[in-house]
Order: structure tokens, then C-alpha cells, then sequence
């Protein structure tokens, strides 16, 4: 009787220790509107196969790419709120709360990638990444490229300058600093999340939406594009991101090596996305889209006549378009 009460209370001492070693393990979602093949969800799988290597059974990471799990525009609320632990914020959507940095959003400000980058692993982006922590509750853990924005149009059009595209409605995703953008570049916004853009082209309901080329040839959009006018408006940076009361609870190790994790994915994703782009101009050439070179100069000076005169400039950090412009 004596033995048997034995190997009862073992069993269930092993059983209750296998039930708290599966409580404790720790889930990180993550959420991304980006396409599943593009190079920024392959930063996120990478981040999920690092952390889940060096932290096994303690740490669970889910990748969900596409808007699966949320829409796009509302990853960063749900951080907020603590029912989403990671996301790939972009500026426009830190500048609906933090004003001061909309420059971050404007046209024309960075020159290339490596200008981007470089600013967002200066004093500038630490800075930024401090009062994002501080303000709004999350974590920026590195900084990637989503690439440069170019407009694409349903229609065979040529646009050499702002004017050529007057009356054009393009897509913006949702966001008043978006619809700003749409506006400088000289179209009419139409607010629209990015998995109703390629029925919004083919049906007519937009005649334009803006993203990086490989972004365009990723979501299909191409298929449903007769123009491309590489404006190059927008070298545009994205975040890897964590809800702040999320990672502070990490243990430090583990904080670190997510932040390690963030930097070798980002830097993995940098490379692959500016291959990317190249790669999918030379798809538009091959389907016969129409590929045009604007005047350049046209649009930075009609760009920044329109900012000039926006009342969203008032509100920039004084002397944060110089800073950034002084980096090399």
C-alpha cells in the first residue's frame, strides 16, 4: 500500500510539474501586414527560429503575415491594449501620436536605404526609439527597410511631373499623415487597407495605389498595373516592434537576445528587399508594363512647396529635417 501511495504521489508530482512547465512557456504573436513571401515576414521567421532555439519550451513565436491576425492599421492599438505582442509599426502610424516626428513620414527625406538606416542607428533613432517607449508604450527593437514607394497606375499614363496626376484617385493606407502624402504627390487619397487593393484596381474604384516594387509584384498588383512611375517619393522605414509591458517582463537574457534576434533579421531583410525591388522592375519590363522616369526634381519641389504650406510642418521637432539631412 505503502509503495502504491509512492508511485500515486510521483505521478502526480510529475504531472504537476508538466503542467507548470507548459504555463510558463511565454507566446509571442506576431503580426505583419506584409505578404507571406516577402523579405520582412522571412525577418520575423527568422526571429521566431533564433528565439525559439536558444529558449526551448520557454518561448513560443508565432508569425502571422498577410493581415491574418490583424488589420493592417491596427497592430499598433492592439499593442497597446496587450492583445498583440509584436508587429511591424511604420512612422505614419507613431506619428498619429506623436506629432513631433511626422517629418519621418515626409517625402523626400531620406535619400536612400543606407541613409535611412544609418539615421535610425544614429543619436536620431534612439531618440526616436526612447520616446516611442516612453509615449506610447513600445519597444522599437530595429529598424528595417520596406522599401521606396513608387506610384503604379491601372492605366497607361504618362507622368513626368506632380500635375500629370491630377484627378488620379490612388489607395493610401488609413491614416491622416497618408492621406497628406497622397496629396503632395498631386492624386486624391482614398483611404483602403492593402488586402482590398487589388480588387480596388481591378474594378476601377482606385486608379492608383503607391508601395515599393517588390511590395507590388508580392501582393499581385501588377497583374492589375499598366503604369509604373518610379517617383521614388518614399524611402520608407519599418519597425520590429514589441508591446513595452510584454518586454519588460522577459527575462534579460531573453530581452537581449530578442533585440540580437531584431538586428541580424533586419539586416538579412535590408539586403534581400533592395535585390527585390531591382528584381521586380525587371518583372514589370518582362509583363509589358509601362515603366516611366518622371522628373525627380519636379516632384521634391512640388513636394515641398505643398509641406511648407501644410499646418502638420508646424508640428515637426525643430531642426530634425537638418539632423537628418547631416548624416552620411
Amino acid at each position: 500500500m505503502r509503495l502504491f501511495t509512492r508511485i500515486v504521489g510521483g505521478l502526480l508530482a510529475a504531472a504537476s510539474l508538466a503542467v507548470g512547465a507548459a504555463s510558463a512557456q511565454t507566446e509571442i504573436r506576431i503580426s505583419t501586414a506584409a505578404p507571406d513571401s516577402s523579405p520582412l515576414s522571412d525577418a520575423f521567421r527568422m526571429i521566431k527560429q533564433r528565439m525559439e532555439t536558444k529558449f526551448p519550451g520557454a518561448l513560443k513565436v508565432s508569425v502571422h503575415t498577410a493581415s491574418a491576425l490583424f488589420r493592417q492599421g491596427t497592430e499598433v492599438p492592439a499593442m497597446q491594449r496587450g492583445n498583440l505582442e509584436m508587429a511591424s509599426p511604420v512612422t505614419f502610424e507613431i506619428e498619429q501620436q506623436l506629432p513631433e516626428y511626422g517629418v519621418f513620414s515626409a517625402a523626400y527625406l531620406f535619400r536612400d536605404a543606407d541613409h535611412l538606416i544609418k539615421t535610425f542607428r544614429s543619436d536620431i533613432g534612439r531618440e526616436y526609439a526612447t520616446d516611442v517607449a516612453a509615449k506610447m508604450g513600445i519597444v522599437i527593437l530595429d529598424t528595417a527597410y520596406l522599401g521606396t514607394r513608387t506610384v503604379n497606375l491601372r492605366m497607361e499614363k504618362n507622368v513626368a511631373v506632380p500635375s500629370d496626376l491630377s484627378g488620379v484617385k490612388m489607395r493610401m493606407p488609413p491614416g491622416p499623415a497618408f492621406q497628406t502624402l497622397a496629396k503632395v504627390l498631386g492624386a486624391t487619397a482614398v483611404s483602403m487597407p492593402i488586402t482590398e487593393v487589388y480588387l480596388g484596381l481591378k474594378t476601377g474604384s482606385i486608379d492608383a495605389q503607391d508601395n515599393p516594387t517588390n511590395m507590388t509584384r508580392d501582393w499581385k498588383f501588377h497583374e492589375v498595373t499598366k503604369t509604373v512611375v518610379l517617383t521614388r517619393h518614399l524611402v520608407q522605414p519599418v519597425f520590429i516592434a514589441i508591446a513595452k509591458p510584454f518586454f519588460d517582463k522577459l527575462a534579460p537574457e531573453q530581452q537581449a537576445e530578442l533585440r540580437a534576434a531584431s538586428r541580424e533579421a533586419a539586416d538579412m531583410q535590408i539586403a534581400k528587399t533592395l535585390a527585390d525591388e531591382v528584381s521586380a522592375v525587371d518583372t514589370f519590363k518582362q509583363a509589358g508594363i509601362k515603366v516611366v522616369e518622371p522628373n525627380l526634381a519636379a516632384f521634391r519641389t512640388a513636394v515641398m512647396d505643398e509641406y511648407r504650406k501644410a499646418d502638420a510642418m508646424k508640428a515637426w521637432k525643430p531642426g530634425l529635417v537638418e539632423r537628418v539631412d547631416a548624416i552620411r
